[in-house]
């Protein structure tokens, strides 16, 4: 297990934890909706000796939409980040694959509607899905010519995809393509993290380790149990934290550092 943290977006904050936090975390995730504004920080982090990884843009992106038009310039975005992830120099992009643009039904009970808007909805669900492979198929191509490693990450809402272990293995079928466990999101949607390893085996190679109250993604420090399954697998864990201060990102690596789960600090100033 490979650990690293999310730093702030601005330059001064993302060199400042990235100071604090060196000889205790192996890798910075570089956000791609400020990675223009932290290029030469980036690089300054990996002159510290610091890997890096990058995720991709999200927010109003639609890589599965039914409507062509946004699907292409989702792809575009998104074909955008890969190349500048690359140009960077990280080693691995993760991206989200999107919501449907409608859920809104009663619930059970109060509409002898609700059945049929069910199925409805979950026919678009499963058009989404098809139209995501597609597009997950040509991303994770364009990647492993870039010599990226691509990773698709659970989602938290019922109208996001993919949300659950059944879900994230459809895409088993796209060749190159791997998986990022966040463990905050499979909180929030009911599903055993245990699952998501059984069903994407060795492929899942990159965990995003945050805690919430199961309702809202509040992105709180990880608790050591959380952690445990994953000390021994070849994979990269980001601790995903707001910028509430680099004191919580201390505290993470002593548990596990006492727990025996990583090494001890060898540097950085506290």
């Amino acid at each position: 297990m490979r650990l690293g943290f999310r730093p702030p977006k601005d330059p001064e904050g993302f060199l400042a934890y990235a100071r604090a936090l060196l000889g205790r975390y192996a890798f910075i995730e570089v956000p791609g909706s400020a990675a223009p504004a932290l290029f030469q920080a980036a690089q300054e982090a990996r002159e510290m000796g610091y890997a890096l990884t990058y995720h991709a843009r999200y927010l109003d992106l639609y890589p599965g939409s039914p409507v062509e038009e946004v699907r292409e310039a989702s792809l575009k975005l998104l074909r955008q980040d890969l190349e500048r992830a690359a140009r960077m120099g990280a080693l691995l992009v993760n991206a989200h694959a999107g919501n449907l643009p409608w859920t809104d039904y009663p619930p059970p009970g109060l509409s002898p509607a609700h059945e049929a808007l069910r199925e409805q909805e979950g026919r678009l669900r499963r058009e989404y899905l098809e139209r995501a492979l597609e597009a997950f198929a040509g991303l994770a191509q364009l990647a492993s010519d870039l010599g990226l490693r691509l990773t698709l990450e659970n989602l938290p809402a019922p109208q996001e995809v993919p949300r659950t272990p059944e879900e994230m293995a459809l895409f088993l079928q796209v060749p190159h393509l791997e998986f990022c466990l966040d463990l905050g999101h499979a909180q929030m949607a009911g599903q055993e993290p245990q699952a998501f390893l059984e069903a994407l085996g060795g492929r899942l190679v990159h965990v995003h380790a945050h805690r919430n109250d199961g309702r809202f993604d509040l992105h709180l420090p990880p608790r050591l149990e959380d952690l445990e399954p994953f000390a021994k697998k070849p994979c990269t864990l980001l601790v995903e934290l707001p910028p509430r201060g680099v004191e919580e990102y201390l505290a993470v690596h002593q548990g596990l550092a006492s727990a025996g789960l990583v090494p001890e600090a060898m540097g950085g100033d506290v």
